[in-house]
């Protein structure tokens, strides 16, 4: 009797040091989240229910701060995701979290030496260029600062964290396919979130969105239901779709596990899904401008007759067939390539030659962040909305804003190409960079078409320039035989 009670005693000492704590504190917690779900309701426990995720990804930042870019890149789609359930300044929010990261790192480099030369890029250079000419914007007579605060964001605060961190965490090339399977995940994500609109329809807050804030404009039209996603409206949600069917689609042919190939099919499979639904034809851009720059760029002759067929093929089917036109998002997309047809692109032009005249007397345009800023109540605002990203840099920065900011990024592109075409031997690497090359191409064309550089669209694109920037030092890393 006295072996079996020492032997339950015992038993009991293990459990509690080893095991029990484990229990009772995830008994606690869902104890915890049940009680707020009760008295709070269930948007404020899903924002809470974050809670310890953020505080194992601090923790992680003050043990591996060196490694900031990841969660920096996985920020713009975690605070996206609560955000649409959770009244929350997005663009705050995920400013002040990437200021933690760019601390914490400067902290570590403090007693821990970090390499900070390939950090000092020409592309820190240029969009330090274009930030003084946004600073300088702040003596436009029309600045409204709180509208700037915001803007300089988008503007300046996150291609320089892409150039300053991307060198510092990415490495090797084994770090971008872990940026892609971030990314993925989240794509994967706002598809099933896509899908549950379509076939289960909308919650209270979208339906919000759609009949009080007027989003029923431009996302109940003619060919149906555009759908949106976790985005803040179709075009982002298409547009990114778009962007990842780019980067995957290159990337599986030119990396080398054979499960990752698989997962990334899966994945463009689910993108197209949901570029469709989204209705929206800027962003059958992206892919059609990604696959023609992939084409130049690919010094390879296989690729480069793949890659035309596909093209050609692509467009074929659009421009010259009617096949699949009984399907509305098929027809939709086909619209987008005879534009002159279209209504709403005519409309467009009109109001762009109207914005001519006025924008005769602004050569430095009304004011950055301005472009859409009948809420902060400037003294001149443009009577006609900006319809895309491109026309609202003029709107806000004017001929000469709009000029330099073309100017930097052809600068950009041109560099790129050249470190890919002549300064990257290895042909994997090769590949991998042009997908995210292609990708900034193929969303620069659609920033033409619409206002897309918004949440989490512009992390991306400025990474695939950075990524392209420190090319050749990932190059020198890679182990295995280079190939021209």
């Amino acid at each position: 009797m006295s072996k079996t009670k020492n032997y339950i005693i015992d038993y009991i000492k293990e459990f509690l040091t080893t095991k029990a704590w484990i229990y009772i504190v995830l008994i606690l917690v869902l104890y915890c989240l049940y009680k707020t779900i009760l008295t709070q309701g269930v948007v404020y426990s899903f924002g809470l229910s974050f809670f310890p995720i953020s505080l194992a990804i601090i923790i992680l930042l003050f043990i591996y701060p060196e490694k900031g870019f990841y969660p920096l890149f996985a920020s713009h789609f975690i605070i996206l995701i609560i955000s649409r359930n959770i009244n929350m300044p997005l663009g705050g929010f995920i400013l002040l979290f990437n200021f933690i990261i760019l601390l914490l790192l400067l902290i570590y480099s403090i007693y821990k030496k970090t390499n900070w030369k390939n950090s000092r890029n020409l592309m820190l250079l240029l969009y330090c260029i274009w930030g003084i000419f946004c600073i300088l914007e702040i003596l436009n007579p029309n600045n409204v600062q709180e509208a700037w605060n915001i803007a300089f964001s988008q503007y300046v605060v996150y291609p320089v964290l892409c150039a300053i961190l991307i060198p510092i965490s990415i490495k090797k090339t084994n770090n971008i396919n872990w940026l892609l399977i971030i990314w993925s995940l989240f794509i994967l994500y706002a598809s099933f979130k896509g899908y549950w609109q379509k076939n289960y329809g909308f919650n209270e807050r979208e339906q919000y969105f759609l009949f009080v804030e007027g989003g029923e404009k431009t996302h109940i039209i003619w060919s149906g239901i555009r759908y949106f996603s976790v985005f803040t409206d179709a075009a982002n949600y298409g547009v990114h779709m778009g962007m990842a069917i780019v980067v995957f689609g290159i990337s599986t042919f030119y990396i080398k596990q054979r499960w990752l190939k698989i997962y990334f099919v899966f994945v463009i499979a689910v993108a197209v899904y949901s570029m469709f639904i989204s209705g929206t034809r800027a962003a059958i851009a992206v892919p059609v401008t990604g696959i023609a720059f992939f084409t130049i760029l690919s010094r390879n002759m296989k690729s480069t007759i793949v890659g035309l067929f596909v093209l050609i093929s692509f467009l074929i089917f659009f421009m010259f067939t009617t096949i699949g036109d009984s399907n509305r998002y098929i027809h939709r997309m086909r619209s987008a390539f005879t534009p002159t047809n279209d209504a709403s692109y005519q409309v467009r032009q009109i109001n762009q030659q109207k914005m001519k005249l006025l924008m005769n007397e602004k050569p430095f345009g009304y004011g950055i962040g301005l472009g859409k800023g009948e809420r902060f109540h400037p003294k001149e605002l443009m009577p006609f909305p900006p319809d895309s990203w491109l026309v609202n840099v003029w709107v806000e920065s004017g001929v000469v804003g709009l000029s330099l900011y073309i100017l930097i990024h052809c600068i950009l592109f041109a560099w790129c190409s050249w470190i890919i075409m002549f300064k990257i031997m290895n042909k994997r690497l090769r590949g991998i960079l042009t997908a995210w090359l292609s990708l900034c191409a193929g969303f620069f064309v659609a920033a033409y078409a619409n206002d897309v550089m918004q949440y989490p669209n512009s992390i991306v694109f400025y990474s695939g320039f950075a990524l392209c920037v420190i090319g050749p030092l990932l190059d020198k890393e890679i182990d295995f035989p280079q190939i021209t």
